[in-house]
């Protein structure tokens, strides 16, 4: 249990302990394996007799149909029955296959009665638990008081002649999925819902063909002002009973409001937004849930969450984007894909340590299999520039450096990947390092996994023994150094856009971000993510424990600046980057950040001794 004892340490309350109380409470812990969609434990049911610790995987937390919290790694759940004695009121759910620890119920006790730290963080939880329910209502109005229609981006919705027939409505509908359409008559708008044709015409036996959209049209049609508050919409939909409402620009139809989007614009819950981009049957669809989780995001980073959680949630929000890119793009294409593929995200993205500043980084693998009337290299060239078009559209924004697939030279098979890559190792000039640094952070977010696999396996064979271009590889991360004056000062920029302002990224997120990544390579360290690697060259004594530490502690407060200035930057209307003012800092937080750049320095040093003789410096 060596690995429960090293997990615990790493996350609150139990870093509060002693080693020895530590080693004590891992020997009374029970492990527990729950499949996806498995319960845990059931609303109502029994007072608890464990508390609950996710050791892997994801656990979804509900009350009824409402999903209350989404727990990864680390998090504790089912404290407020053991505290209270009471039935548990949520309902949890393994949201994806889930390892957890249990802690029974007496050892828990023993440790809140012994550790007043440890007692208070989870009164603390208790507490704010109490206090969010009886602020939510209250929270809630205030906020949608202040919302305007305008802000929901209302979704487009087609319009007809009142003499048009219901079969052409229902094309119409079909065509574009919409749910509504408007029908135009002398003297205004009426509405035609796919509940109304199924009542007034499919139900009462009518042919489609004959009836005209005038016979089945609700008229007049409810509608609001793209100004008007979205309190006001809330109350009209409850006063009629409706589930959507007409919105007026200038005195034109511009969209219409349906309660399914005031729900998603009100939610912050990331499971909710997983479910509705697996749902998105259009590029429209996609690029107004990729709208809402940037807001949600931001509110999420705004709330002091922790950056090694913003940069997994960015990056799974991403891969469900992209998973769902995939589906319209073959569909838009009418012709499957006859051989196996594997699309790649790179950089931060393959790190899953995406921050709000993002772009495309990507490629595709696939395996040319000699198949008759099918050329792989031809349809992977359109299937690859309609799904960046796609991916366009949703709000992802162009690589600089154009790493896309659309790209010849980031898509190929799995022989002309092999190729590529030699020739990268083989020779390390600054453009070939320059893509094996963008390359080797690669994974799999859609198709056969194998592809991606077994091209990791060629580059980790690859780069074993090759002292040349590990040189040039690891010396690529030194050039940057940290931006201290010789007395610690910092250096700013003295002119331009970002006068008086500093980049954390060229100062201190790449060097360890890219000194990990060499270490890892050179270790054969599978993990992708920063953070996870610092913690496995630990395990393996490859960095000490106390520097590993440091160095997790400096990458994390790095971010946190950094996701902040940039959630900041995103609410102001500006374009996120990686630049911050020191001087805008508390005198705490400059403190800190000569202290994590202190440690970009030492990493620095580190790396030179490691690497020695091969460096060009």
């Amino acid at each position: 249990m060596l690995d429960a004892e090293r997990f615990l340490r790493e996350h609150e309350p139990f870093n509060l302990l002693t080693p020895e109380v530590l080693r004590s409470v891992v020997y009374n812990l029970q492990v527990q394996y729950y499949q996806k969609d498995e319960v845990i434990f059931q609303e109502g049911s029994a007072p608890l007799s464990s508390l609950y610790i996710v050791r892997k995987g994801v656990v979804l937390l509900k009350r009824g149909s409402e999903v209350l919290d989404y727990l990864q790694e680390g998090d504790s759940f089912g404290f407020v029955s053991l505290l209270t004695g009471e039935r548990p009121s949520s309902t949890a759910i393994a949201y994806e296959d889930a390892l957890l620890f249990l802690l029974p119920d007496k050892v828990f006790k023993k440790l809140c009665k012994d550790f007043e730290a440890f007692n208070q963080y989870f009164l603390k939880k208790l507490t704010g638990r109490f206090e969010r329910k009886k602020e939510e209502s209250s929270s809630l109005l205030e906020r949608l008081a202040r919302v305007q229609v305008k802000d929901l981006n209302p979704r487009g919705i087609p319009t007809v002649g009142e003499n048009d027939s219901i079969d052409q409505v229902i094309n119409l509908m079909a065509k574009a999925d919409h749910r509504a359409v408007l029908v135009k008559f002398k003297d205004g708008y009426g509405i035609i819902t796919e509940r109304d044709i199924i009542k007034r015409v499919l139900g009462e036996g009518k042919d489609p063909r004959e009836t005209k959209a005038s016979e089945v049209a609700t008229f007049p049609v409810i509608g609001v002002d793209e100004r008007d508050y979205l309190m006001d919409v809330l109350t009209l939909m409850s006063k009629h009973a409706i589930r959507r409402v007409v919105v007026f620009s200038n005195q034109q139809p511009s969209g219409v409001l349906e309660d399914r989007d005031i729900i998603l614009y009100e939610s912050k819950n990331f499971v909710f937004l997983f479910k509705e981009i697996e749902k998105a049957k259009d590029e429209e669809s996609l690029a107004f849930l990729y709208r809402q989780t940037t807001k949600a995001v931001v509110e999420f980073v705004l709330e002091g969450a922790d950056p090694e959680r913003v940069g997994k949630y960015v990056s799974e929000l991403n891969d469900r984007f992209m998973k769902r890119a995939v589906f319209l793009t073959i569909s838009r294409l009418g012709e499957e894909p006859l051989v196996p593929f594997c699309i790649l995200v790179l950089g931060s993205e393959g790190r899953q340590e995406q921050s709000l500043k993002t772009d495309q980084d990507n490629a595709l693998i696939y395996r040319d299999l000699p198949i008759i009337d099918f050329d792989a290299n031809e349809y992977f060239k359109r299937f690859s520039e309609e799904y960046i078009k796609v991916l366009l559209k949703v709000g992802f924004p162009p690589c600089p450096g154009n790493v896309m697939l659309s790209n010849p030279e980031w898509r190929g098979s799995e022989r002309e990947w092999e190729k590529r890559v030699s020739s990268w190792v083989d020779t390390p000039i600054p453009e070939n390092v320059l893509n094996s640094a963008i390359f080797f952070d690669f994974r799999s977010v859609f198709g056969d996994r194998t592809l991606a696999d077994g091209l990791e396996n060629y580059v980790h064979k690859k780069i074993k023994g090759k002292s040349l271009f590990m040189g040039y590889f690891v010396s690529e991360g030194l050039k940057f150094k940290p931006p201290l004056t010789f007395f610690k000062g910092f250096v700013v920029e003295r002119s331009g856009e970002h006068k008086g302002e500093l980049d954390l990224k060229k100062g201190g997120i790449f060097p360890i971000t890219h000194g990990v990544r060499c270490l890892s390579l050179f270790n054969g360290v599978s993990e992708r993510n920063t953070y996870d690697r610092i913690r496995v060259l630990m395990e393996r004594g490859i960095l000490e424990e106390n520097f590993g530490r440091d160095l997790l502690e400096a990458y994390r407060f790095l971010n946190m600046l950094r996701f902040r200035e940039q959630a900041d930057k995103i609410i102001k209307g500006k374009e996120p980057d990686n630049y911050i003012n020191p001087e805008k800092l508390s005198k705490q937080e400059r403190g800190l950040l000569k202290d994590a750049f202190r440690v970009v320095e030492n990493f620095q040093e580190f790396l030179r001794h490691s690497f020695g003789s091969m460096l060009l410096e």
